[in-house]
């Protein structure tokens, strides 16, 4: 399950990465997490970013914890059920990241959490696809659910899965209009985790209220005992 990723790169790289316009004057997090409006870029409005709620809004999921099926949607299931095919088809889009936390299993009751990254944290896309509704006042509100593919060599210790990550030519192929569902298909069995970097973060990242930049910075991370080392 991955519910916390990063976007902190400086306006000019995320607008050339996206290839759109970012409507405010600048954004961060280093902690999104789902219900948060954050940044991506939908097919059908390729030359503006816009701001999508992560698997449901705020207000719609009432303080209640959110199935993983929200924000989390697995390649296998992507290509196999109808309702995924046609957002596959119809309503996919780019989610703007330059980074994402994992956890590791180091004891039956303990996970420590890692960051990954490419070097200089630049930034990437991740693959999704996005909902259009009515909120509960009636107004036009949209939501977007991450693809997650099988994990890479670097990530398999980590998790079976990890996110759909996009390179910018991959990006931009995403996005294309007339993008069929086999190529799609195809497109996710390129990501690749070889060039990732990681390492062990504070597991503050757990609280919402944390957001700055010291929750990317290196950390100690557990044996399998649950005690902090040096070591990975």
């Amino acid at each position: 399950m991955y519910d916390r990723y990063t976007m902190f790169c400086e306006r000019p790289e995320l607008e050339k990465f996206m290839s759109a316009e970012l409507p405010v004057d600048d954004f961060s997090s280093y902690n999104a997490a789902p219900t948060q409006p954050l940044p991506v870029v939908a097919v059908n409005r390729k030359d503006m970013i816009q701001f999508f709620h992560w698997g449901q809004t705020k207000q719609m999921a009432n303080n209640k914890t959110l199935s993983p099926r929200l924000f989390n949607l697995t390649s296998d299931s992507a290509f196999q059920r109808p309702a995924y095919k046609r957002a596959i088809q119809n309503a996919r889009c780019l989610i703007a990241a330059n980074g994402f936390y994992v956890w590791k299993q180091v004891s039956k009751k303990q996970k420590v959490p890692y960051f990954c990254y490419y070097q200089y944290h630049t930034a990437f896309g991740i693959a999704g696809v996005y909902e259009e509704f009515e909120d509960l006042e009636g107004k036009s509100s949209h939501t977007f659910n991450m693809i997650t593919v099988p994990a890479g060599n670097k990530l398999g210790a980590y998790s079976d899965d990890m996110p759909a990550i996009l390179t910018k030519k991959m990006a931009d192929h995403w996005l294309e209009d007339d993008l069929s569902l086999d190529t799609a298909e195809s497109l996710l069995t390129e990501v690749t985790d070889d060039k990732l970097l990681m390492h062990a973060v504070s597991p503050r990242i757990t609280e919402l209220e944390n957001n700055d930049d010291s929750l990317i910075q290196p950390a100690a991370p557990s044996d399998q005992f649950g005690n902090y080392t040096l070591f990975s």
